[in-house]
Formats: structure tokens, C-alpha cells, sequence
């Protein structure tokens, strides 16, 4: 089984649709070109191989955004069906049409929250949500409604951004993105510990957690986001160098202690 993440990604981006010449270049080039993106599916792709995903055959990416999960994994179980979740009514309309365009009949699109999904109490193996709920506030955190929605036995993966964040760089570069972060991270509200605690408050046996993202990894995100503000050319010509520091953060550091994300994976019991 091969899992190749940002294959879409010259669809699903609109200055690459704007340029889809140039943007074939730039992909055969630098391939996928957002640094925090691609960290997080290293992380994302990592943690896949904790559980039997060959065995999954009903899947919900929960909180889907542009559906770069959702079309990676229904690509690479074609024998699954992936539920791409979602409250922005834009992405989830954009996501069924590429799916029908690429002829993907495993992904199915659903505009709403968990709750809305009428008869699927019991029904998914794997439920995943990658840097979404700390978009929630912590009281309506939907661990309830995702183990509804699972069988016994199914699988519930949370990614979010630790409470604590490192910063390498000097602080005011990133005032933007800060005030950004305290609008919309209403919810970045746990370390390893907390979330490990609330996974197993709500029911669910942890079956692995872990940090991620280190000093490496962190300083190959900072590089990317100063050259994206300094723009494309800049962006490009820094893209290799930040890309490469998030790998060797993951081969630098394998038993981490701490990090700018958590991740914990827990199991509905039989």
C-alpha cells in the first residue's frame, strides 16, 4: 500500500489553477510547496502506521478542510470509503467535485458537523482530525459524538498543537500569526498529558501518544512562513532548506519529551 500525500494539490490550490503550466513545473520541481502542510502529513503519515489501516473500511476525516487526507487515504484504500467532513460549505463542494472529476468513488463529501451524519452511529472504523479542535472550544470538543459514531473496536486520532509553543526566531516577525492564533486557537488548551487524560475520560483506551515537531521542525516552519511573506520566489528558493529541517527534526529526535504538537490515538472498547 502506498501513501503519497499532496497528489491534488495543483487542483486544490487557486494560484495553481491560475497557472497550471507553471504549476506543473513547480511540483516536478520542489513538490508540495507549504511547509507547515507538509510537517503535518510526515506527522500524519507516522502515525498511520500505529494502526491496521489496511483493515479500515469505513473512515471519517473529521473537520477535513481542503480534503488533503481524505483524498490521499482513498487513493490509497480503494477498497474503503472515506468520509471528507466539513462545516465550510466551499470545501466540501470543491472536494466532491474533484472527487467525481478523478473518478474517486470511495470519497464521499458531507457539509456539517459530526452530528449530522444520519445513520452512522456505529458505523466508522477510523475516525482521524488533524489541527481542528483546537479551533473548539474545549467544553464542545465532539470526543462524544466521534465515539458514537465509531464501532467497538474503531479508532479515534486526534492532532493538535501543544499548549506551549517553542519559538526560535524573534517574536515580532510572527505578530501576525500570533494575533491569527489568538482569534482562532480557542482550543489549544492541552499538553501530552491533558489530552491522553480526556481521550480516557471520554471512554477510549490510549493506545499511543506522543509529541511532535521540535527545534528543527520549528525553525524549517519559521523559514517557510518569512519567505512566503517575502513571496513566491523567495518561498521556492527557501522551500528545499525548510522542508529538509523538518525531516531531520524526525530523525534527530524519536523518543521526544516535549513539542509544538500532541497527538494521541485511542480505541473505542469492545
Amino acid at each position: 500500500m502506498e501513501i503519497v500525500f499532496g497528489k491534488m494539490q495543483n487542483q486544490m490550490s487557486e494560484r495553481m489553477r491560475r497557472r497550471p503550466l507553471l504549476a506543473k513545473w513547480v511540483k516536478r520541481l520542489f513538490g508540495y510547496t507549504l511547509v507547515g502542510n507538509y510537517a503535518r502529513a510526515l506527522t500524519f503519515k507516522d502515525l498511520l502506521n500505529q494502526l491496521p489501516l489496511e483493515s479500515f473500511r469505513h473512515l471519517l476525516d473529521l473537520g477535513c478542510g481542503y480534503g488533503e487526507y481524505a483524498f490521499m487515504l482513498a487513493d490509497a484504500l480503494p477498497n474503503a470509503t472515506v468520509t471528507a467532513l466539513d462545516i465550510n460549505d466551499r470545501s466540501v463542494t470543491e472536494i466532491a467535485t474533484l472527487a467525481r472529476q478523478h473518478k474517486l468513488q470511495n470519497l464521499e463529501a458531507h457539509i456539517g458537523t459530526i452530528d449530522t451524519l444520519e445513520n452512522r452511529d456505529g458505523y466508522y472504523d477510523f475516525i482521524y482530525s488533524v489541527d481542528v479542535f483546537e479551533h473548539i472550544l474545549e467544553a464542545e470538543m465532539p470526543f462524544a459524538q466521534a465515539w458514537q459514531k465509531l464501532r467497538p473496536g474503531g479508532y479515534l486520532l486526534i492532532k493538535i498543537p501543544s499548549r506551549e509553543q517553542l519559538t526560535i526566531m524573534p517574536e515580532q516577525w510572527f505578530e501576525d500569526h500570533h494575533d491569527w492564533l489568538e482569534d482562532e486557537h480557542i482550543g489549544q488548551v492541552y499538553e501530552l498529558t491533558d489530552l491522553q487524560q480526556r481521550m480516557e475520560r471520554e471512554g477510549f483506551e490510549v493506545t499511543y501518544a506522543a509529541y511532535a515537531d521540535g527545534w528543527w521542525s520549528r525553525l524549517g516552519w519559521e523559514l517557510g512562513y518569512l519567505s512566503h511573506q517575502a513571496g513566491p520566489v523567495l518561498q521556492l528558493l527557501c522551500l528545499p532548506l525548510a522542508k529538509a529541517m523538518v525531516r531531520l527534526d524526525r530523525l534527530l529526535v524519536r523518543d521526544r519529551k516535549t513539542g509544538n504538537t500532541i497527538q494521541v490515538i485511542g480505541r473505542k472498547p469492545h
